[in-house]
């Protein structure tokens, strides 16, 4: 049996998600208008049933459970998007080879999306002011860290020198042990080399305070830190390129999208079942 295939921003597609009690009047729907635009209709694509189920088990076989329809819908989507644009890409002259179709839509993409332009200082500003959560930076922190090779309890004196903020090579000075330095480091840096626990007493710790001990086969570790820095988010013109950058991204994105979206339009999408 084949089915039609409509474009997701349709109304008809809205309707489709709506309770199963309409899917038989929408089927009907459905095969109406594919009896209307059947005839003399020169864009009519057939999508093959197989290749999209293809698709979906190897989604299913990589998530390691069974998709929603929605998900369904969306994998279905995107391969006839896909074909579409293969097919407008292939009108224009480009070679029909199997092994390339992915290249000819990703090609087609920035063909359809090549007329960006570049951002006034206003539509700048006005995306800065609403995307500013985005750019915030993480906090940081620049420590000293030295490892006792001993995983034993310290001696007193070690820890009297650790409780007065001692200098790196005091303590090395009774405890053998390396030092080196930690320099602008997140909490997420700090939690991949510690554990989240240590990272957020270090980042809690007062400056010069030594926070330990973390135990690994390379011995105990301490850390001081020596310098902070809060999370901010830097102001427009510190990161101005970066902006544009991202202007740029999300314009070429919409307008790629209603230039697919006006291709759609194009198209009688037909599914065949093969399977």
């Amino acid at each position: 049996m084949n089915t039609e295939q409509k474009h997701p921003g349709s109304p008809l597609r809205a309707v489709i998600g709506e309770p199963t009690l309409h899917f038989f009047l929408i089927a009907a729907v459905i095969f109406a208008l594919y009896a209307i635009t059947q005839g003399g209709n020169e864009n009519l694509l057939e999508i093959s049933q197989r290749e999209i189920d293809a698709r979906i088990f190897l989604q299913e076989l990589s998530r390691g459970e069974e998709l929603s329809a929605e998900q369904r819908q969306l994998i279905t989507s995107t391969y006839v998007e896909e074909q579409i644009l293969v097919q407008e890409a292939l009108s224009m002259g480009l070679d029909n080879d199997v092994r390339i179709h992915d290249m000819l839509a990703q090609k087609m993409r920035h063909v359809l999306s090549a007329n960006v332009i570049q951002p006034s200082a206003e539509e700048l500003a006005e995306f800065y002011r609403r995307n500013s959560p985005r750019y915030e930076t993480m906090a940081m922190v620049t420590a000293d860290e030295v490892v006792f090779n001993s995983t034993e309890p310290l001696a007193a004196e070690v820890m009297a020198l650790l409780q007065s903020q001692a200098e790196p090579d005091v303590l090395l000075a009774v405890e053998a042990g390396t030092v080196s330095v930690l320099p602008r480091v997140n909490p997420v840096d700090l939690s991949n080399i510690f554990e989240d626990e240590f990272s957020q007493n270090v980042f809690a710790a007062s400056i010069n305070q030594w926070i330990g001990p973390f135990v690994s086969n390379r011995g105990q570790h301490w850390l001081r830190v020596t310098q902070k820095a809060a999370a901010r988010i830097p102001p427009l013109d510190e990161i101005i390129d970066r902006v544009r950058l991202d202007w740029i991204g999300v314009e070429e994105e919409l307008r790629l999208q209603q230039e697919i979206d006006k291709l759609w339009e194009r198209y009688s999408i037909v599914i065949i079942d093969d399977v």
